[in-house]
């Protein structure tokens, strides 16, 4: 019973009667205790703000409880990623917030106890963050097969475009200063060889050409409406670097390697660090940067504090209508892969008994990129998605699902 009537009374003084009792005791009004007992405070919690042992409730602030991990100010910008992230069209899960939160944990050096195996925050943490930021909600996202049922929808595009439009006309865009980042797999084994002609009865020309499933090697390209092309990242899938990847690549080409062969959080940033090397954007002079729906790498904390300092605005296109909305995924990646697969069937007539490695993809990558980096390209596929000049109503009602 004496237990329940102290933790009743658990929180029950204000913040009015602890700066009253403070006063009383640093005036020499009273001691400890019976300050203490006069204000209704408990001892160990006014010697606590007397001695500024608390992390944040000290002196006159009151605040129960454990104190969060991050600070309210870290917690307020954490809140303002998600709402700018939503407002261009990155979905935040769950898991993404946990794993921001831990990134700035991280990178401010702050004590937490985060799992630092998985690299998130715990989901009692994520209730509480919600719960005490009640602008944010929690909502179920719809399912792909509904996505992609839907398709390419009116509704759809005219959001996309409504930030499009706000954009290029806030920061007062030009083609110069807009462009589009996309990913594509390049192989050591042909994807789709061109058709052969053959002995009817044989089912298979040259079957030592293609009975692998090769190493995966990725490309990154990047152009704007102006036709101004980045120099590409190339990624390997190697476990180290050796000076020969690059053999033949294009002109100022950014060669990394990763474990899986794939772009990664990490590597995502070295990419901005070297596409703002090529446009030199400020804050003040800022440039917009179209992404695929898929690029779930860009949802780290690093890469966001280095865009927003770097006067880069990430705005990512709805996904399952890249291939109207994203001019590099359709206009430049399709011509791409058909003249790198060329140059690999040149290479095999020409090295029969020879096998395709990683060392061999730059020099392909080399000869099919001068065929395709052109500034027709880019511009027609700026145009034909509605993206520069921005025009909305590019697409016809046959181009929309029903």
């Amino acid at each position: 019973m004496t237990r329940m009537a102290v933790r009743g009374n658990y929180g029950k003084w204000s913040s009015t009667e602890l700066a009253l009792a403070l006063a009383a005791f640093r005036n020499g009004n009273c001691g400890l205790n019976e300050c203490a007992r006069m204000y209704n405070i408990p001892k160990a919690t006014l010697k606590r703000h007397l001695e500024n042992r608390n992390l944040r409730a000290n002196d006159r602030v009151k605040i129960l409880g454990r104190t969060t991990f991050l600070p309210k100010e870290l917690e307020d910008e954490l809140e303002a990623i998600i709402l700018i992230f939503e407002e261009r069209l990155f979905e935040m899960t769950t898991k993404d917030i946990r794993k921001l939160a831990f990134q700035i944990a991280e990178r401010g050096e702050i004590r937490h106890r985060f799992n630092k195996e998985t690299r998130m925050a715990g989901k009692a943490w994520y209730y509480s963050f919600m719960a005490r930021h009640t602008q944010l909600s929690q909502r179920q996202t719809e399912s792909t097969s509904t996505i992609r049922a839907r398709g390419f929808n009116r509704e759809r595009v005219d959001g996309f475009f409504n930030i499009l439009e706000k954009i290029v006309d806030k920061y007062k865009l030009n083609g110069y200063r807009i462009f589009n980042v996309d990913e594509s797999a390049l192989m050591t084994v042909q994807g789709k060889p061109q058709k052969i002609v053959g002995y009817k009865k044989r089912s298979q020309a040259d079957p030592s050409a293609y009975g692998d499933k090769g190493v995966n090697t990725t490309i990154v390209c990047c152009v704007s409406a102006s036709s101004f092309y980045i120099p590409p990242m190339v990624i390997f899938k190697q476990k180290y670097m050796a000076p020969e990847l690059g053999v033949g690549a294009p002109s100022g080409s950014l060669i990394q390697i990763s474990d899986t062969g794939y772009i990664n959080s990490e590597l995502f940033v070295l990419w901005l660090k070297h596409f703002h090397s090529m446009v030199q954007s400020s804050p003040k002079m800022p440039v917009l940067l179209l992404l695929d729906g898929n690029v779930t790498h860009s949802k780290n904390i690093d890469a966001i504090t280095y865009a927003r300092e770097s006067g880069i605005i990430l705005l990512q296109v709805p996904g399952h209508t890249t291939h109207r909305l994203q001019p590099l995924d359709d206009a430049f990646f399709k011509p791409l892969q058909t003249y790198y697969t060329l140059a690999q069937e040149q290479w095999l007539q020409t090295n029969v008994d020879s096998t395709m490695t990683p060392f061999h993809v730059s020099g392909l990558l080399g000869k099919a990129y001068s065929h395709v980096a052109s500034a027709g390209i880019a511009e027609k596929a700026f145009r034909s998605s509605g993206l520069w000049p921005v025009n909305r109503h590019i697409f016809n009602d046959h181009y929309f699902a029903a």
